[in-house]
């Protein structure tokens, strides 16, 4: 995936897809605002957000076989299209497992959050991250198609994660315990990693890459962010 004059022209509207989950959003919209250098408001982008959480579940759809959300995602996006976005964003890890089914129905770019974070990782000479994410993520390896040697947890510690960011989901806060299980658990790799990636976009709204003493931390959220920029 290559920049070009159409996504990343500051007079370009962009959508944002959220809803998955909504606090995710509210951070997503937050750190384009803090990260875009702009000397007053009209330099920032134009933006319209969709936060639609009533997308179907992206765990319950690949863990149960339940109703898969790539249609409510198309209609969304196109939606979106309608009103005058000319790409869209989708500030979760998990939901780019249907990137591809959805790209074929779809009028206006969706930009890859896991192609260009992992291009970023490659450039900055990361190759080995482990990715702390959610069921969808972890379980289908999403991040391997383009960091081949990412490490991922044990099955159960990532059970352990999952139930966390469903935690940071509803209460917008890591609590003292889940910080230390965290770290912990983290500890484990220190050898087989080089870095450690966010790779779920609730993790950064709690977490910062000063989290883990000693190793990489790269934020999903802002270096998607920081490929408009």
């Amino acid at each position: 995936m290559s920049k070009n004059k159409e996504i990343t022209d500051r007079e370009t509207t962009i959508g944002i897809l959220g809803g998955m989950g909504p606090y995710a959003t509210n951070f997503f919209f937050k750190r384009i605002l803090d990260l875009t250098p702009v000397k007053m408001d009209k330099d920032h982008f134009h933006t319209i957000i969709d936060n639609n959480v009533k997308i179907p579940s992206r765990t319950r759809a690949v863990k149960y076989n339940e109703q898969s959300p790539v249609n409510d995602i198309v209609n969304s996006i196109n939606n979106l299209a309608k009103i005058g976005c000319s790409c869209v964003m989708l500030p979760c890890n998990s939901v780019h497992y249907f990137y591809e089914a959805v790209s074929k129905k779809i009028e206006i770019p969706w930009l890859n959050m896991i192609e260009i974070v992992s291009n970023k990782m490659l450039e900055l000479n990361y190759s080995r991250p482990l990715i702390l994410g959610g069921f969808v993520t972890t379980e289908k390896k999403v991040y391997s198609k383009y960091l081949p040697e990412s490490v991922y947890l044990s099955e159960s510690e990532n059970r352990i994660i999952e139930s966390i960011i469903e935690e940071i989901k509803i209460k917008n806060i890591l609590d003292k315990s889940s910080d230390k299980t965290i770290r912990d658990i983290v500890k484990n790799y220190d050898d087989m990693i080089d870095s450690v990636l966010l790779g779920c976009t609730e993790l950064p709204i709690v977490m910062n890459e000063d989290h883990f003493k000693g190793k990489k931390v790269i934020s999903s959220i802002d270096e998607y962010i920081m490929y408009l920029l």
